[in-house]
């Protein structure tokens, strides 16, 4: 169990006017995860090729790049400083997914807001979000740990196909249901496929 002070240090540490605030994606990256793990109760790298920061590796041909940390079958994490955007670096960790044998979590932070991706097989990714100040909740804590404990926990309940089957069924219904209020079919047909454009349209702005 993590200690109430040392959890209250953290936030006022890494926090705004905090000591370590001011530090850039360099100076902090490393300090700031070694230290997470404390609260969190797991530990931080210590060597080797399955956990491990700055995990290097080949992408885009001739192109390097690397994993902020690296934990093999959980996650690849990427740091940002505070007020850099999340949306390049997760781009970053898709690149390298391939790369590092497609871990199930992507976690970015910029060390204010740490986002847990997930990138299982044949399931809809889903994001789970911790800020800097929800670190005194135990269950916030809880799901960071199980990033590190128990990545399958995060693994979506329904699969790509049932959602799929299930739109395809909600479509049908609507369809059965127009006719039966006698709109004419090729009223119902053009007022479903903008229904279609527009579900398209927000996959893709999501």
């Amino acid at each position: 169990m993590t200690h109430p002070d040392l959890i209250t240090h953290f936030i006022a540490k890494w926090g705004p006017g905090g000591a370590a605030f001011a530090l850039n994606e360099e100076q902090g990256a490393q300090q700031h995860f070694i230290e997470l793990c404390d609260v969190l109760g797991v530990p931080a790298p210590a060597g080797g090729d399955d956990y491990v920061f700055e995990k290097g590796m080949l992408v885009l041909g001739q192109r390097r790049g690397y994993a902020d940390v690296f934990k093999r079958g959980h996650f690849a994490w990427e740091n940002k400083a505070p007020g850099k955007p999340l949306e390049g670096a997760l781009k970053q960790l898709m690149n390298y997914a391939q790369a590092l044998d497609n871990p199930p979590l992507l976690v970015v932070s910029d060390r204010l807001r740490i986002e847990v991706h997930t990138r299982f097989t044949g399931t809809p990714s889903e994001c789970h979000v911790v800020t800097l100040d929800q670190l005194g909740d135990p269950a916030k804590r809880e799901l960071l740990r199980r990033c590190f404990t128990n990545p399958e926990s995060f693994k979506p309940a329904r699969t790509n196909r049932q959602i799929t089957e299930e739109a395809a069924n909600a479509f049908a219904t609507t369809a059965a249901r127009l006719r039966a209020a006698g709109i004419a079919p090729e009223v119902t047909s053009h007022l479903l496929t903008q229904c279609l454009f527009c579900f398209f349209a927000e996959l893709a702005l999501t």
